[in-house]
């Protein structure tokens, strides 16, 4: 890390940074599917939250997990928002630039709409389908009265978005990472089980 800030900053000068202390947590994930073959990971995760009463392992690798949720937000800005195999119209870096921020823009303002749909639900917003709100939200801007010409108000939008059939949040699945393994792999149920590692390092000394 030093010699990657010395570069940066082309300053050969700069001092290490003040250590910190860290609390490491080491799990492993077991991921089983319907066939029952399953396939071990190990993951280790470095930490400032060092109560372990208040922050108890188990909680902080379930958390973990939710750090894929970004692979599904790529997916879903490429695939479902974009459109699949649309590719963006800049031809130079600064207006693809500018069309990915569009994108993102659209992205949040959708999300920001599911999630109003979630708490008058009262349910987790994942439960919320992404191509629900979107299909919603282009009704609601390309379809106006045809009485009056006039856009329904949010309200109504947030209605459809609420009537819309919505993701199953009991259910994990699986599928293959690559395209080679797309072709001879499909998408399994799964179960996946979470085991700390318990530690083998010493117990801290604290008292005074």
């Amino acid at each position: 890390m030093l010699s990657a800030r010395r570069k940066a900053s082309q300053d050969k000068t700069i001092p290490r940074l003040d250590d910190i202390t860290a609390r490491l947590i080491e799990f492993t994930v077991t991921l089983t599917d319907q066939g029952g073959r399953s396939r071990t990971s190990q993951f280790r995760v470095l930490t400032t939250l060092l109560d372990h009463d208040s922050y108890p392992a188990a909680q902080v690798a379930a958390c973990y997990a939710q750090r894929w949720q970004v692979e599904l937000v790529y997916k879903t800005i490429k695939s479902t928002l974009r459109g699949s195999g649309r590719r963006l119209r800049g031809q130079v870096p600064d207006l693809a630039e500018q069309e990915i921020w569009g994108l993102l823009a659209v992205y949040n303002a959708l999300v920001d709409q599911a999630i109003t749909a979630a708490v008058d639900l009262d349910v987790d917003p994942d439960e919320i389908s992404f191509s629900v709100v979107l299909h919603a939200a282009r009704d609601h801007l390309c379809r106006p009265c045809q009485a009056c010409g006039h856009h329904s108000n949010s309200r109504d939008l947030t209605a459809a978005i609420i009537t819309g059939p919505r993701n199953r949040t009991d259910r994990h699945r699986t599928s293959p990472r690559t395209a080679k393994d797309r072709q001879i792999q499909h998408t399994r149920n799964v179960v996946y089980t979470i085991a700390i590692t318990q530690t083998n390092l010493p117990k801290r000394d604290e008292t005074p």
